[in-house]
């Protein structure tokens, strides 16, 4: 499940996206703020898989970070930043569901797509991960401090619903730094322009914002609309995405007919093995193609 919801902007998400951003709910009196705890023990295989990490495990940072309401308690064993993504994984007792997280670091609250799931491996029932398509901001010391807030979860049985609460962490991390990508100059595609405003690389993730003038968000993203771009290999086959989507560059409030007929990507993919990929365009008429080479 992968949402996006952009600060101030009407949002087109594609389908299946979870949005993960919201007003931080009071705080209850039942709420206990968890602590810092550093364990020894790794993070467990299938969950690492399940959020992207697998090839970075040596740089998620591994927490017991518990916070209890009403007696239900959520635990963050684990998190992971660069600059184009943050990532936390979360243990429930007992099992309530997929939680809603809203993340702020000493720049504020990162306003950002999500992508979210469940664990399901054997004997793992309860373990969730949420993935922010932007990366956590360092503080002087270089490190990221996140506050975290739980105000919901939805339920994964056949039954539905959704569990209210409040659930809060204080996390530290490390944010690994990533590699900008030289991309060429604005490209028509078809009856559109685009520019490529954002093209980087970090340890987990390739990740794309365009500005495409001509275009609103509804129809590059909308419903039944092929894809405006993919990560392809040599042989044509797409890279895994972790998520994408379009919305207005303008403050809601100040849009009008001309500026509804520009929008912002965002994209992400899992980053893949060293080689050579192309990002694949199409929309508008037209269909556009950059090669990327991707180290080891």
């Amino acid at each position: 499940m992968v949402g996006l919801a952009i600060g101030g902007s009407l949002v087109l998400a594609a389908c299946g996206r979870n949005a993960g951003v919201g007003q931080a709910p009071t705080a209850l009196p039942s709420v206990h703020v968890a602590s810092a705890l550093i364990v020894s023990h790794p993070l467990p295989t299938w969950d690492l898989e399940a959020a992207g990490l697998t090839a970075v495990a040596d740089l998620v940072t591994p927490l017991q970070l518990s916070s209890t309401d009403n007696g239900r308690t959520i635990t963050l064993i684990g998190a992971y930043a660069d600059v184009a993504r943050t990532v936390l994984i979360f243990r429930e007792s007992p099992d309530l569901g997929l939680p809603s997280v809203i993340v702020s670091d000493d720049q504020g609250m990162i306003n950002a797509g999500s992508s979210a799931g469940p664990v399901r491996s054997p004997g793992v029932r309860s373990d969730y991960y949420v993935a922010f398509d932007d990366g956590a901001r360092s503080g002087a010391d270089g490190l990221a401090h996140l506050a975290i807030t739980i105000g919901h979860l939805t339920r994964w049985t056949p039954a539905g619903g959704s569990v209210d609460g409040n659930w809060t962490f204080n996390a530290t991390l490390p944010v690994q730094p990533g590699r900008a990508v030289a991309a060429p100059s604005p490209f028509k595609l078809g009856a559109w322009k685009v520019t490529i405003e954002r093209l980087e690389l970090t340890p987990t993730v390739v990740h794309l914002q365009t500005l495409v003038n001509g275009a609103s968000p509804v129809a590059i993203g909308g419903p039944g609309n092929a894809a405006f771009v993919e990560l392809v290999d040599a042989a044509g086959v797409p890279v895994r995405s972790l998520g994408g989507g379009a919305s207005i560059t303008v403050p809601k409030q100040q849009v009008n007919p001309v500026n509804y007929q520009n929008a912002r990507t965002y994209d992400t993919w899992l980053r893949p093995p060293a080689g050579t990929y192309r990002l694949r365009f199409q929309g508008g008429g037209g269909r556009f193609e950059i090669p990327i080479v991707i180290g080891s």
